[in-house]
């Protein structure tokens, strides 16, 4: 099995590397292709093959080619580049399951070479909306595609063809590869008081990821400081303003760039709260690593998010995507207190590791590499158990699992 990941690093690369092992263990051997520069452990039964190289910043030269907003240009050239070593890769596997693509246009002229070659295609759409082209990814490449995958039932409308809905995998093993971080040491190492209540937004800082509706919520609730760390991607220059506000001073604490894992863990040690106010979502790593640290959410009501918190249980559904419901939601978690955020993040970690576990993950993902190997597409005969219910991806929970809707 060929798995097409391009970046290497963050959210996606995290999902591959999980369900990869997860193949593995199943006893199918697995080839990821990716970034030169990749980030993924060693693991028994994957191989690991740079395909993609891009311009990063890491060196004088390609620090000048993106602050010339040569960037993109450059490194879509190199992604062009790099298609026939991975048409050749494709045609040496059974199937050629794409992690979806980081810009629609390339993802398009990839997907054509790779069917264009006889490969058996198999795309997973970790988002089913496109925030800056006007090439929809999910209906374009879901029809190139013998299969497609999906996370959440919020997502299954939002594709071309019939997708199979397969959740999200926990990130508990990420989390406990992490180094343990002591919370008050965290909090000291990033200048956070002891006793303040700390609510953190992890992740690429888009515009649609809430920044500025967490930041206006932060005015009226002063019990809450405000970490924020990750790649800027507009969320920061969006947010400028607000971050100057006399109001939240010595309240807000910005670490801008991409995170380590060794890091990521003192992030969420020194907070008691994560926040989700996305716009808009499909599904979120962010939050299956606030889980994996045993930290509770608040999530707007948005996507598939609604599909992975239990309301208060495993966090805050707020009433609305709105800066005033994030308001009452985060009274709710500081009226709660410690402990009991705590509490609720325990609950979410031992949630997460049964609700969205890799085996179970795994196997569902082998049945659709199997009905796409024979044959079935949409409309096609099935030759597995379970019939069109699996296909339309409810099947069975994991074992010890009982379906659980979320509470409101």
């Amino acid at each position: 099995m060929l798995i097409v990941e391009q970046g290497g690093r963050g959210g996606v690369a995290d999902y591959t590397g999980l369900l990869a092992a997860g193949l593995a263990r199943l006893g199918l051997p697995v080839t990821i292709a990716t970034a030169a520069d990749h980030l993924y452990p060693a693991t028994p039964g994957v191989r690991v093959v740079p395909v993609f190289a891009y311009v990063r910043g890491h060196s004088r030269p390609a620090r000048l080619t993106r602050r010339a907003g040569l960037g993109p240009v450059a490194n879509g050239l190199r992604v062009l580049a790099s298609l026939p070593t991975l048409v050749a890769l494709a045609r040496r596997h059974a199937v050629t399951h794409m992690q979806g693509w980081e810009a629609p246009s390339l993802g398009l002229i990839a997907t054509l070479s790779l069917r264009t070659a006889g490969a058996v295609l198999i795309y997973t759409a970790h988002n089913t909306f496109e925030r800056r082209s006007r090439l929809d990814g999910a209906r374009i490449l879901p029809a190139l595609s013998r299969a497609t995958i999906v996370h959440a039932e919020a997502d299954r409308d939002r594709v071309s063809r019939p997708p199979t809905v397969i959740p999200h995998g926990s990130y508990v093993a990420l989390a406990d590869a992490a180094p343990a971080v002591d919370p008050e040491q965290a909090r000291a190492a990033l200048s956070l008081p002891a006793d303040a209540l700390v609510v953190l937004l992890f992740g690429v800082l888009r515009p649609d990821k809430g920044l500025t509706d967490l930041l206006d919520a932060a005015l009226t609730s002063p019990e809450w400081h405000v970490l924020i760390a990750g790649e800027d991607h507009g969320g920061l220059a969006g947010a400028a303003e607000r971050l100057r506000s006399r109001a939240l001073a010595g309240r807000v604490r910005v670490l801008q760039g991409f995170q380590p894992i060794d890091d990521v863990g003192r992030l969420f040690a020194a907070a008691d709260l994560v926040a989700l106010p996305y716009r808009r979502a499909s599904q979120s790593g962010v939050l299956h690593l606030a889980y994996g640290f045993a930290r509770p959410v608040v999530a707007y009501p948005v996507g598939g998010l609604t599909e992975a918190v239990l309301d208060g249980v495993t966090g805050w559904i707020c009433r609305e995507a709105s800066p005033e419901s994030l308001v009452a939601s985060l009274r709710q978690a500081g009226d709660a207190g410690r402990i009991e955020l705590r509490r609720m993040g325990e609950e979410g970690r031992r949630w997460a590791g049964r609700a969205f576990d890799w085996d179970w993950i795994a196997q569902r993902t082998e049945a659709v590499y199997v009905r796409a190997l024979v044959g079935r597409g949409p409309g096609g005969p099935d030759v597995t158990r379970g019939g069109d219910r699996a296909n339309r991806g409810g099947g069975d929970p994991p074992p010890g699992v009982e379906p659980t809707a979320p509470r409101r």
